[in-house]
């Protein structure tokens, strides 16, 4: 089978890219499968089974993907997201859905999604690419902004620390926040509290100190304890101030965290879930 690794993505509109090293991720996995891919914007190809990420935007851009597609939700799966549409739902009703959510599958299969598969994120080599160099800023937190995550961050300011948030800033110029952050600090944004995997993964596979709000996916976080200080919302703070001031166990949690995800290699994870072996 030959595949394609695609990003919905339209002019003028950037954040698409906030999928990129997931796609880069399943693409290299492949490869070292084996199996001949490609990672592309295009989403005609006929010949190849394409594996569509950003499909809550298809509806939004007009797209239909080719009829051999799977689409892989990156999602949060809550009714008070935007993204969850009755377009959006019927569109995963008619293809193959992979999630990487154990919460999202459950949810979307109480509202009548056939049950999707669920595919982890996992680690290849080629995304630990972040050299280390000086650390200027105590707290990173980059995604959109809501009161919830707002208030969280001007506590850790009020407080003393440098604090920098961004937001629609991806590839090379985030990740020269992140080498210059200490923390990098993730906060949901949804009550639902699916755990944010997308964004966590890239930097445990960069060995970044990541301090994270708990979230409704225990299994995921018992996976992950000893390699993300985790906290509840109200502790989040407490825990940043922890961790700034002992470098040594700011550098233990991030080599433990590199550890962890390095050993959940996104090949195996892929590999009972497709065909049997390449043509």
């Amino acid at each position: 089978m030959r595949f394609a690794v695609a990003v919905v993505s339209a002019p003028g509109y950037a954040h698409s890219a906030a999928f990129a090293e997931v796609a880069e991720g399943l693409h290299c996995a492949l490869l070292a499968l084996g199996y001949d891919c490609i990672l592309t914007d295009r989403l005609d190809l006929i010949d190849r089974c394409t594996i569509v990420l950003g499909s809550n935007l298809l509806d939004r851009f007009g797209i239909e993907p080719p009829t051999n597609s799977i689409l892989y939700n990156l999602e949060q799966v809550d009714s008070d997201s935007g993204w969850m549409t009755p377009a959006l739902l019927e569109t995963f009703r008619r293809y193959p859905v992979w999630d990487y959510s154990e919460v999202n599958i459950e949810r979307l299969a109480a509202w009548g999604v056939p049950r999707p598969v669920h595919v982890p994120i996992g680690y290849v080599p080629q995304l630990a690419r972040i050299a280390p160099g000086p650390e200027d800023v105590d707290v990173l937190f980059y995604g959109s902004m809501n009161d919830r995550r707002f208030a969280v961050l001007e506590e850790l300011r009020a407080r003393g620390f440098r604090v920098e948030s961004i937001f629609g800033i991806y590839g090379a110029d985030r990740d020269a926040w992140i080498a210059r952050s200490k923390i990098v600090i993730n906060i949901h944004y949804f009550q639902a509290k699916v755990f944010e995997i997308v964004r966590v993964s890239y930097l445990l596979a960069n060995k970044r100190a990541v301090v994270s709000e708990r979230s409704a996916d225990l299994a995921q976080e018992r996976g992950l304890e000893s390699g993300v200080a985790f906290a509840e919302y109200d502790g989040l703070v407490d825990r940043c101030v922890e961790l700034l001031g002992d470098e040594k166990a700011r550098r233990e949690l991030a080599e433990r965290g590199h550890r962890i995800f390095s050993a959940r290699s996104q090949a195996e994870i892929l590999k009972p879930i497709l065909p049997a072996g390449p043509d």
